[in-house]
């Protein structure tokens, strides 16, 4: 019985940290010394540019894919962190060490590099939420569609969760990337490479293709802050979304994040029809970062 309620309040605990985290990644580039470079990695929690672990045990995030494309499209593989927590490695009456993987890698740029905008981008494994009383008059909460749970009485949450996230690297000219239809996409209609404070950057906020719009069922909006405005006080700029638009003005120099949360329901007919009879709400999370210099 013990073992049960522990293993109950773990999976509370960790829904209620996954939708409170945001996945990101982070790319700072160098060009001290030709042809240049820049490390990567993959963001996780709240705060620019590292805050927690991707193997968090706390509140892990599976990522199923992270990657760069080459301006003319060629997709390469990078290494994906892992997502299995760790039990920590020392433990003191201060504090507990653990092993956090975030992904850090480099990309390492050539004389005969491609000219054009790489996009480097992650996306997590699809992960599923049921809540629910079951047939004893208990409350549940399972990691799984609720078509194969057998023992329920009420449904109370049923959720599919995925987290997108992307930045850019430009060498030479920008060019607006273009959406890929799949999943919720923030995409910058405004030349990230050269941002510079008090610059007004817009954005195009995609479901599926679809422009997302701010109206009476759905109030979606786009959140924007940085390592250098907002964070620290614990604010963010808000944009709600129109026809698929939304504008930030960029206060500070340095690392900025913007955001996009986005709740839609499944229907039978609807956009996310193959999630019909597995869960009632498909949850979508997109994240875009980039630096301003000057």
């Amino acid at each position: 019985m013990y073992l049960r309620r522990k293993m109950a309040v773990a999976l509370l605990v960790t829904a209620s940290h996954l939708f409170a985290h945001t996945l990101w990644v982070n790319s700072f580039e160098s060009f001290n010394h030709q042809p240049g470079h820049t490390t990567l990695s993959l963001g996780w929690g709240h705060t620019l540019p590292i805050d927690d672990g991707i193997n968090s045990p706390n509140g892990q995030v599976v990522i199923e894919t992270f990657s760069i494309r080459s301006p003319n499209g060629q997709l390469s593989e990078l290494r994906i962190p892992s997502s299995e927590p760790k039990e920590a490695m020392q433990k003191s009456a201060n504090f507990d060490l653990y092993d956090a993987d975030i992904g850090l890698q480099k990309v390492a740029l050539k004389k005969e590099s491609e000219q054009g905008v790489y996009q480097i981008e992650a996306k997590s494994k699809p992960t599923y939420y049921t809540e629910y009383i079951d047939t004893t008059g208990k409350k549940r909460l399972k990691l799984t569609p609720k078509n194969t749970i057998k023992d329920i009485q009420t449904v109370l949450m049923s959720i599919q969760y995925e987290a997108f996230a992307k930045t850019y690297l430009t060498l030479g000219k920008w060019e607006s990337p273009r959406a890929t239809g799949k999943g919720l996409e923030i995409i910058p209609k405004t030349d990230l490479s050269a941002v510079k404070v008090g610059d007004l950057v817009e954005f195009e906020v995609l479901f599926y293709g679809k422009p997302l719009n701010v109206g009476i069922s759905s109030m979606d909006y786009i959140s924007a802050s940085s390592s250098t405005f907002g964070q620290s006080e614990g604010f963010a700029m808000m944009s709600y979304i129109q026809e698929g638009k939304a504008r930030i003005r960029v206060q500070s120099t340095g690392q900025w994040i913007v955001s996009c949360l986005h709740k839609d329901p499944v229907t039978q007919e609807g956009t996310l029809k193959e999630l019909y009879g597995k869960v009632d709400y498909s949850v979508n999370a997109a994240s875009v970062t980039f630096n301003v210099k000057h």
